[in-house]
């Protein structure tokens, strides 16, 4: 799929060829991924808590750079649940400030290992808190914390260079 995406880009380099993540750090970032010519970015999806230690993340960081390849953590979340982060199905709604250090927890984490992230999933209305609830609502509980943890990473440098791709 990614030879057939950069043949149809006919050379131009001004768009990267991405990877779609998979429910794991360890399926996301595949070696057949780091060793495909055509893919550019590794998109990494975990929720599994340990996913998100540097220290799981510095191998990955590490096998990109030699392969020529860039990594984001394209989706991870805090659950809004007690039960293990990557069971987020059921149980009791965590007391905020336990969830808020989490999510200031894991961020701070993934900044430190150098991967740029992007947050599971962001409404711009009231979170209702169903099914696999990783939400944030604006606004809403939670959201300072997440707001702070982005603020920060923004300060942060990140082990892959994107600068000729932002606006």
């Amino acid at each position: 799929m990614a030879d057939a995406i950069k043949s149809n880009l006919k050379g131009n380099t001004n768009i990267l060829v991405t990877t779609g993540g998979g429910s794991f750090l360890a399926t996301s970032a595949l070696d057949e991924y780091l060793e495909c010519g055509s893919i550019d970015v590794v998109a990494i999806h975990a929720y599994g808590a340990g996913d998100y230690e540097a220290s799981a993340l510095a191998p990955y960081v590490q096998k990109a750079k030699n392969a020529g390849k860039k990594l984001t953590m394209q989706e991870w979340g805090a659950c809004y649940t007690d039960t293990p982060n990557n069971g987020c199905t059921y149980g009791n709604a965590l007391d905020s400030n336990t969830r808020n250090a989490n999510i200031k927890k894991w961020a701070s984490s993934i900044t430190a290992a150098g991967i740029p992230w992007f947050y599971w999933q962001i409404l711009p209305n009231k979170d209702p808190h169903q099914d696999w609830d990783y939400e944030i609502g604006i606004g809403e509980e939670n959201w300072d914390a997440l707001k702070a943890a982005s603020l920060q990473t923004g300060q942060a440098n990140a082990a892959f260079d994107f600068s000729k791709w932002l606006l």
